[in-house]
């Protein structure tokens, strides 16, 4: 007995030393995504130590010139991350996905990996997402299986500014350049859209119906948010290249008034579009 004791007692100083408490150091070679800021200022390379949204992940966030700015590890392991254009933000959304993409919630990192805010998203995805010109504000819309939402945040705090539920499905959204108005599109029905112009709390100052065939999405707002453009498009086929590409067909400028928002000019255009 004694010198079973005395055996075990070597075989546990010989061991290694996470055995004794000590965890050894995640791996984040499961996997790995790239994702790059809309001004392709500022990229960041997301490492997974698990499959699916399991395990944690290791952020390295660079400048586009290549300077590391952080690296850092969450216990989250993010579906997606949207970079401001002045690289001081991450808003990651989490989850689980395989064959279907469930997100569960949202954290906001400071460039230095801290977490800024936590906000729990039920949504299969999202559908449209912007920075205003300042970067000051965030918008982010959602897919929920049924009908659309918008969250809106504020980029200093990560803290939700608003958000709203829509019976329609959203097809797309643009900021102000000052992030206190925000321009919507929703699919009313086939062929059918409704846009609406909503003010810094949410609350609908103006929509209209637009009737078309092709894609509607808004693309330009100005920095007050007195004008905005409504782009139409579609895949067309160019047989020079022998491919589809996304075509913008018609420009709807609207000039926003007291007593709501008139359309003052319709392009007719044959371009390819601009994310």
């Amino acid at each position: 007995m004694k010198k079973t004791l005395t055996a075990l007692a070597l075989l546990l100083l010989s061991a290694p030393a996470f055995s004794a408490g000590r965890a050894p150091a995640a791996k984040f070679d499961a996997d790995s995504r790239d994702f790059v800021s809309a001004n392709k200022a500022y990229h960041v390379k997301v490492g997974y130590s698990g499959q699916g949204g399991g395990g944690r992940a290791r952020f390295e966030l660079s400048a586009a010139s290549g300077k590391k700015i952080s690296t850092f590890e969450t216990i989250r392991a993010p579906f997606s991350v949207t970079i401001s254009g002045d690289g001081r933000r991450l808003f990651a959304l989490n989850g689980s996905w395989s064959q279907q993409v469930t997100i569960t919630d949202m954290n906001v990192y400071s460039s230095a990996g801290k977490v800024l805010a936590r906000h729990d998203l039920r949504m299969i995805g999202p559908s449209g997402e912007d920075f205003s010109r300042d970067f000051s504000v965030y918008a982010l819309g959602a897919d929920p299986g049924q009908g659309g939402a918008i969250y809106v945040f504020n980029c200093e705090t990560g803290q939700l500014r608003w958000k709203k539920k829509f019976k329609e499905r959203l097809s797309g959204l643009k900021l102000s350049g000052d992030g206190a108005r925000l321009v919507a599109v929703f699919s009313a029905g086939e062929g059918v859209f409704r846009t609406a112009v909503l003010e810094s709390d949410g609350r609908e100052a103006w929509h209209g119906v637009i009737k078309t065939k092709n894609n509607l999405v808004p693309r330009v707002v100005s920095a007050d948010g007195d004008e905005f453009e409504l782009w139409e498009g579609k895949m067309v086929y160019d047989p020079k290249v022998d491919y589809y590409r996304d075509t913008v067909l018609k420009k709807r400028r609207f000039r926003f008034t007291g007593s709501g928002a008139e359309q003052v000019e319709v392009k007719d255009v044959n371009e390819p579009a601009v994310k």
